[in-house]
């Protein structure tokens, strides 16, 4: 399929992002080239009880994006909303940044909280040389006239390593500046934070809020 005759396709569905996330927005329009997003906020309660969890911190981020997506699908009509020819196509993820002791961090209440988090990453974590691991995971769903939907989820995993060699003054700097507060772990990659990391493995745009490939890929797989 090339480049138009997919542009066009793609332009055949609704496409909405459940979530709130700018960055998930901006990967959607400006590296997958949908430009039709609607975006419906979940109304599922992200309280799961992370101490069930703490073996499995993945499982933790599947659960939390699944009951968004059955949130969505209960309270969104497909058949009766949807405008393209197509119908639509969801999209809703959740991320969280996990430490090697799998300990969930997720956004910052306080700047003090904040700043534990960092001088954790930096000093601890990344004196011994052990990654933070960036887990998001992703449902992408389809309207299927025949089955209600078809879904797809999966899970992708990043290692980042922060510099354990960044003076504090560096922290408390960004810190004050109030920017990671809104986002898990309290840091963005893709922002003045960056300068406290000094190597990643795996995908980028999965820290700063979709896994690109991946997700691509999925919504192609749905689509032919």
């Amino acid at each position: 399929m090339n480049k138009e005759t997919l542009t066009n396709k793609l332009a055949q569905y609704d496409f909405i992002l459940a979530s709130s996330s700018p960055r998930r927005f901006e990967i959607l329009r400006d590296f997958m080239n949908i430009q039709d997003i609607t975006i419906v906020k979940p109304s599922f309660e992200e309280d799961l009880d992370k101490h069930l969890y703490k073996d499995d911190p993945v499982k933790y981020v599947h659960d939390t994006c699944l009951g968004k997506a059955n949130s969505i699908m209960e309270e969104y009509s497909f058949g009766k909303d949807a405008k393209k020819p197509f119908g639509a196509i969801v999209i809703c993820a959740d991320t969280i940044v996990v430490g090697p002791d799998n300990q969930i961090y997720e956004k910052p209440i306080t700047k003090d909280s904040q700043l534990e988090y960092l001088n954790k990453f930096c000093y601890n974590y990344g004196a011994s040389g052990k990654p933070v691991k960036v887990i998001s995971s992703v449902v992408v769903m389809k309207e299927n006239k025949e089955t209600g939907h078809d879904i797809r989820q999966f899970e992708e995993v990043t290692a980042i390593y922060f510099d354990s060699s960044i003076p504090e003054a560096v922290i408390n700097n960004y810190v004050e500046s109030e920017d990671g507060l809104q986002v898990a772990g309290g840091f963005k990659i893709q922002g003045p934070s960056g300068v406290l990391i000094k190597g990643i493995e795996g995908d980028y745009y999965n820290v700063v809020g979709l896994p690109l490939n991946k997700t691509y890929r999925t919504i192609l797989d749905l689509i032919n």
